[in-house]
């Protein structure tokens, strides 16, 4: 295979094939040849459309500066599809692993990238987005899913964590969060995580993985991004989160008001997900059990820190 790929990329032959095991979705390998080091993935989050897309965007980021790895290849093989592209420099680093001018550079970096798509990728007219999960539907799927467990350990954690959302949901059903706009809405990334982010000190030396590039309201990406990255074990780490979105904010004209809303509306986005359960229970794929333990324990913090949370993204705590 590894030939057969070296010769459809058209690169010198690899010297050595090293699986990257970290990632849920795709493959990936690092080969390392004579004239250089690659990344080669097999597509299993997105198709080959998703990476043409990125060949023509990847490189407007690239010419203003952002550290993004351009595929420069895409064939098929034995009936799966693979890309190329050149290795970058740097580390993954957890967010509450970075300085605080590391976070606000990030912010900065993110917000370049917004306003580099937004030239390279206008919007035609406003996004639809779906409303937010009633809270019947959800307490629902919770009901279905509580009589599909078993005794395992997770089975038990599960149920409890079901048990905390059933009692949960009656009680913020009024904070559901209303339809509407969500300006401003733009290109994005989609799927800003350290696992697709590279540092070398404070400087971000990598933006990787771009099968997610789409239309969203930038607000959801700066809150997405900060609920993942800035993960701890109390809950979120607010003074990196207030770092990483003063960056953003030096930027990109985003209010306050646009910032609270996509946090009050990515908060009821945990209180409401049903999608780590029915990975596990309805598909057999215990692969994001872990995610679904670290974003129930989230949800529990986030819920007494909603206001803190909010204040952390606007300047105000």
């Amino acid at each position: 295979m590894i030939g057969a790929l070296s010769a459809r990329f058209d690169v010198a032959p690899a010297l050595a094939c090293a699986p990257i095991t970290l990632g849920l979705m795709n493959q990936n390998w690092r080969w390392t040849t004579a004239s250089g080091d690659y990344a080669v993935k097999r597509l299993r989050d997105a198709g080959p459309d998703a990476v043409r897309r990125q060949q023509q965007v990847l490189p407007v980021l690239a010419a203003h500066g952002i550290p993004v790895a351009v595929p420069f290849g895409l064939t098929e093989l034995d009936g799966d599809w693979y890309t190329i592209a050149p290795w970058l420099p740097g580390e993954h680093v957890h967010g509450t692993g970075l300085s605080l001018s590391a976070c606000h550079e990030l912010g900065r970096v993110v917000g370049l990238v917004h306003t580099v798509l937004r030239e390279a990728l206008p919007v035609a007219g406003p996004s639809t987005l779906p409303p937010a999960r009633s809270v019947s539907d959800t307490i629902t799927e919770f009901e279905r899913l509580a009589a599909a467990t078993g005794d395992t350990a997770f089975d038990r954690f599960a149920r409890a964590e079901i048990g905390r959302r059933l009692r949960l949901l009656p009680s913020i059903a009024h904070l559901r969060p209303e339809p509407g706009a969500e300006d401003p809405i733009g290109w994005t990334h989609g799927d800003l995580t350290p696992l697709n982010l590279l540092f070398t000190g404070s400087d971000v030396t990598g933006i990787l993985d771009w099968d997610r590039l789409a239309a969203r309201p930038y607000g959801r990406e700066v809150i997405r991004t900060a609920a993942i990255v800035f993960l701890s074990r109390e809950g979120l780490d607010l003074d990196r989160v207030s770092a990483f979105s003063a960056g953003y904010r030096s930027r990109v004209a985003i209010s306050g008001e646009a910032l609270r809303d996509a946090a009050h509306r990515r908060w009821w986005e945990y209180a409401t997900d049903t999608y780590f359960l029915r990975r596990h229970y309805d598909q057999g794929d215990s692969g994001c059990d872990h995610l679904f333990r670290s974003s129930s324990a989230l949800l529990r913090w986030w819920t007494e820190n909603r206001e803190r949370v909010a204040g952390s993204l606007t300047g105000f705590r």
